[in-house]
């Protein structure tokens, strides 16, 4: 009986805790947060969600302000911008988020614990607690790769749309919007987006692509980036630059391609002496056994 309560507790958390995060991730992280203040990224009047997050981000203060927390917030906002947001929280918040897992776990793997065996285990609550708190963090940089990946596949297409449409006698700008019209929701529509936003709000284009790398951090978006700023210190045309960099991408791509198929031969060896090793042991097996007892002849 105690068995089953504390199954249905643990599974009536899980699920409470489970459609928080994804009410919180609700929303799309809006253009014009790249070029607003800090202060401006969320609404003045917090709902009881953010109240809970500010909370419990004061009972964990002092800890936060600790050197290596500092560092990984640092990082946590680079994954986050990279994801765009998914959860429309800072790295603040999603720091908080992380600390109020950790700790509403560790409760309740306490009290389940105590509830089905009678007994108090502070590590076996806190280990599990601590894999809760890390699980944000890991979700984040996990979106940011997966996103910075989808960029990645959708570049040397893009580039060539850039090309054909300015060959066709558009400007640079009219080609990006170009572009985002053809897929405005793809993570590569909304990076364009971003950029055309932060030009018509006064940012030079060399620095609004400047941003667009620095979001992203994709090694092949921000050799493209620096081409064009440096084709436009040098007075070459941006279609013959776009066009070369997309040759230069596929051509990469080929390259990592027969790379990754010579390193797969070699890499499918080891397990391929297993199962000859596990082979020969099933095979083997009864003829060992029979020599061991004496029974083989």
């Amino acid at each position: 009986m105690l068995l089953l309560l504390g199954s249905l507790i643990l599974g009536l958390t899980v699920f409470m805790m489970t459609r928080m995060v994804l009410e919180l991730g609700g929303a799309r992280w809006h253009a014009e947060r790249t070029v607003r203040r800090a202060d401006l990224l969320h609404p003045a009047s917090a709902n009881w969600k953010r109240t809970l997050l500010g909370v419990t981000g004061q009972i964990f203060a002092p800890f936060n302000r600790l050197e290596f927390v500092r560092n990984y917030l640092a990082t946590l906002r680079k994954d986050n911008i990279a994801a765009a947001y998914p959860w429309d929280l800072d790295e603040k918040e999603i720091l908080e988020l992380a600390e109020l897992a950790f700790l509403g776990t560790t409760l309740l793997v306490w009290i389940v614990m105590f509830l089905i065996y009678g007994t108090f285990n502070f590590f076996t609550g806190l280990g599990i607690g601590l894999v809760a708190g890390f699980a944000p963090g890991y979700i984040i940089g996990h979106k940011s790769v997966q996103r910075r990946i989808l960029i990645n596949r959708a570049l040397p297409f893009s580039l060539d749309l850039l090309v054909l449409t300015m060959e066709a006698g558009s400007s640079f700008l009219e080609s990006i919007k170009t572009l985002i019209e053809s897929d405005p929701t793809s993570p590569m529509g909304q990076e364009f987006t971003y950029f055309l936003q932060a030009v018509d709000h006064g940012k030079t284009r060399k620095a609004a692509l400047s941003e667009m790398a620095e979001r992203v951090r994709s090694d092949d978006l921000t050799p493209v980036v620096d081409a064009i700023n440096t084709g436009e210190e040098l007075g070459t045309p941006v279609g013959k630059i776009l066009r070369i960099q997309a040759e230069g991408i596929r051509a990469a791509r080929s390259q990592r391609a027969e790379k990754l198929a010579a390193e797969a031969s070699s890499k499918i060896l080891f397990p391929t002496l297993l199962i000859m090793v596990a082979v020969l042991l099933m095979m083997m097996g009864p003829v060992i056994i029979k020599a061991v007892r004496g029974d083989l002849y």
